[in-house]
């Protein structure tokens, strides 16, 4: 089977970044609402400070949720077997971050409907704890990305089977699958001991890390947005967080890093991407269950030369946005605090996908049941035009989102709230 070099070489890779990028985006917008979220019943225990909280982001959360929905359509778009794949086997895990969503949202909406202070109070924890679930849920899940996943290429067993990838035990003696029920398979993503203990703890060690990076994000953005006594507060959550984030994103990146990986290789012209690009620095997985397997790990070391330089500049990225926030925070600067902790975000989540690359989807039970950016993309057609869409319509989407947090980018003080309440100006 012949492939055009323009889908090959350029329109797939390209979309893996789109995608990413729209991920990244997702992450710096709504990972400030998910920290502001968390923090609102820690900010004090007055309904003025809390509504603070609720109105840094009051204005701005519902529009960046939209980055979600976004991503997840363009992963759909471009790489529509990852879509079927995920939903088919991992569709409780994604309700679970759905619900949490949609609790959260009903939260900001009717919190401060009532004068209660057990109503608000309880709407306060609801938001809460709903963005801790999101947050955590999604930092697992990533954890579990880089260890792979026990997902089966239908194929490769049943070359009738219209599915292309079952997530399931395969047996590959027999080559019998046996199918997850979903409440398993949710499980599963946090089972400390699946697929094995080492791999379990570093997966939910990357959803810790995660949840610290969200709520840290979230108080920087409260240092933008607040004044005073509730600066120093935020301030002070960003400082007390700083360094169990910091020690918690070294602690896993080493682990990665000194896994067992994959190494690219380039040294064939191969149809078959797996054998083209790839190779495994072990076959039998069996025989590593006491061990780490990420797909992160020989990024630094045994990719092509430009690979690994880009693989290094974005860690280092991620490092000096860690430093700065800690610079910037005992300074009392709010915007680079901000700014750091967004780099931060960048380069962090920007190594892991080029770590990644060419993977979208890893499997537990080897290359040839992975999901690759090759094997799950959409038709050469289908990436052209929404190549051409996006072109066209990513320029408005970040203008106009410049623009919104241009117009709402104003300090908010107890004064401003107390009036603004009593005129009926604001809904939070």
């Amino acid at each position: 089977m012949g492939f055009s070099p323009l889908w090959w070489d350029v329109l797939v890779p390209l979309w893996f970044v789109i995608v990413a990028l729209v991920w990244v985006m997702y992450v710096l917008t709504d990972g400030f609402d998910l920290g502001v979220g968390i923090l609102i019943p820690f900010m004090g225990e007055d309904d003025v400070s809390r509504r603070i909280a609720l109105n840094a982001v009051g204005p701005i959360w519902d529009g960046n949720e939209v980055w979600f929905i976004t991503a997840g359509g363009a992963a759909y778009a471009a790489f529509p077997e990852i879509y079927a794949a995920i939903f088919g086997g991992l569709y409780l895990a994604l309700m679970v971050v759905l619900f949490a969503l949609i609790f959260r949202a009903v939260g900001f909406e009717f919190r401060s409907k009532r004068p209660s202070r057990a109503w608000r109070s309880f709407w306060d924890w609801a938001i809460s704890i709903s963005s801790a679930v999101v947050a955590l849920v999604l930092g697992v899940a990533l954890g579990n990305i880089l260890v792979g996943l026990p997902f089966v290429k239908t194929a490769l067993f049943d070359p009738t089977s219209l599915k292309g990838f079952i997530y399931g035990i395969y047996d590959p003696e027999t080559g019998e699958v046996t199918t997850f029920p979903a409440i398993i398979g949710f499980l599963q993503l946090l089972n400390p001991f699946f697929p094995n203990l080492a791999a379990g703890i570093f997966k939910l060690l990357v959803g810790v890390t995660a949840l610290l990076f969200v709520i840290v994000h979230g108080a920087a953005w409260l240092m933008v947005k607040t004044l005073g006594e509730h600066f120093e507060r935020s301030r002070g959550f960003v400082l007390k967080l700083w360094l169990p984030m910091a020690v918690l994103w070294v602690i896993t990146t080493l682990w990665a890093i000194a896994s067992i990986g994959f190494k690219h290789t380039f040294q064939t012209n191969d149809p078959e991407i797996i054998q083209r690009t790839i190779q495994v620095d072990f076959y039998n997985w069996p025989a590593v269950m006491d061990k780490v397997f990420t797909y992160a790990d020989n990024l630094f070391f045994q990719a092509p030369a430009i690979v690994s330089i880009l693989g290094w500049v974005l860690v280092g990225l991620g490092v000096i946005g860690l430093l700065g926030i800690y610079f910037f925070a005992k300074k009392g600067s709010a915007w680079g605090t901000f700014l750091s902790s967004s780099l931060a975000i960048i380069g962090i989540l920007f190594a892991v996908a080029a770590a990644l690359f060419p993977f979208t989807v890893p499997s537990i039970y080897g290359l040839e049941h992975s999901m690759t950016v090759w094997n799950t993309a959409a038709s050469e057609n289908t990436l052209k035009v929404m190549t051409l869409a996006a072109v066209i319509a990513v320029p408005i989407v970040l203008a106009y989102t410049a623009y919104i947090y241009k117009v709402f980018l104003f300090k908010l003080s107890p004064e401003q709230i107390e009036e603004a309440a009593r005129k009926g100006q604001f809904n939070y």
